[in-house]
C-alpha cells in the first residue's frame, strides 16, 4: 500500500516537474533565436515573463525599424482560423495601402489559407510552373503581372514550397506566416532571408 502510494505521489510531482523542464528548455531555445534576430535586424527584443510559474510560456518578439521601415516578427495570440495551428508572422511595412495581395503554396492547406482573401478569384500569370506551385489572389490583376518578374516569381515559388507558408500585402503591410515557431538556427535564417525579400519587394510595390 505504502509502495503504491509513494508511486502514486511520484507521478504526481515527476509529470509537472518534466514538463515544466520541457517548456523552459522549449522556451530558452525560442528566446536564443530572437536575441540572435534582435542583433542582426539591429531592432529592440521583447521577451514577456513566462506565466504561471513558467508552465505557460510567454512568446519573445523584435520590432523596430529595419532599411528605414517598420518590421516586426511576432507569434499571435490564436492560430490559423481560430485553431490551434500557431503561426510566426514577419511583418514590414509598405507605403501601399490599396494594392492588396496573397499567395499561398497550392492544395488544401493554400485552399485554408485564401479564405482570409476575401473570396477573390485566383489570379493567372501565364507561367505554367508559377500558376501550378502558387495560388494567388489580388485586387489589381495588371498591377500583380507587372510587379512579379520571372526571377521574383521563381523566388515566392521558391519561399512557399519550402515552408507552407503565406505571403501578402494588406493595408500597407507585406507579411510572411509559417506555422510552427523560431526554435532553431535554419528557421532563423530563413525569416531573416525572407526579410530581405519582403523589405526588396516593398520597395518595388512603391514604385509600380
Amino acid at each position: 500500500m505504502l509502495l503504491e502510494i509513494a508511486f502514486v505521489v511520484a507521478l504526481a510531482v515527476g509529470v509537472p516537474a518534466l514538463f515544466w523542464i520541457m517548456v523552459r528548455h522549449s522556451s530558452e531555445k525560442i528566446v536564443h533565436q530572437y536575441r540572435e534576430m534582435g542583433q542582426h535586424f539591429k531592432v529592440e527584443l521583447t521577451e514577456p515573463e513566462a506565466q504561471l510559474g513558467g508552465f505557460v510560456r510567454s512568446e519573445p518578439f523584435i520590432h523596430g525599424v529595419y532599411r528605414r521601415r517598420e518590421m516586426s516578427i511576432s507569434v499571435p495570440g490564436k492560430g490559423l482560423q481560430n485553431t490551434r495551428q500557431i503561426e510566426t508572422i514577419l511583418k514590414v511595412e509598405a507605403l501601399e495601402k490599396s494594392f492588396n495581395w496573397q499567395m499561398t503554396a497550392t492544395g488544401l492547406l493554400g485552399g485554408l489559407r485564401q479564405r482570409d482573401s476575401g473570396n477573390k478569384v485566383r489570379w493567372v500569370s501565364g507561367d505554367r510552373a508559377f500558376d501550378a506551385a502558387v495560388d494567388v489572389r489580388t485586387n489589381d490583376d495588371d498591377r500583380l503581372l507587372r510587379m512579379f518578374d520571372a526571377n521574383r516569381r521563381a523566388t515566392v515559388i521558391a519561399i512557399l514550397k519550402g515552408s507552407k507558408g503565406t505571403l501578402a500585402l494588406r493595408d500597407g503591410v507585406l507579411s510572411f506566416a509559417e506555422f510552427g515557431l523560431i526554435a532553431d538556427d535554419r528557421k532563423r535564417e530563413r525569416f531573416e532571408q525572407i526579410a530581405e525579400v519582403l523589405c526588396d519587394l516593398a520597395e518595388i510595390v512603391e514604385v509600380n
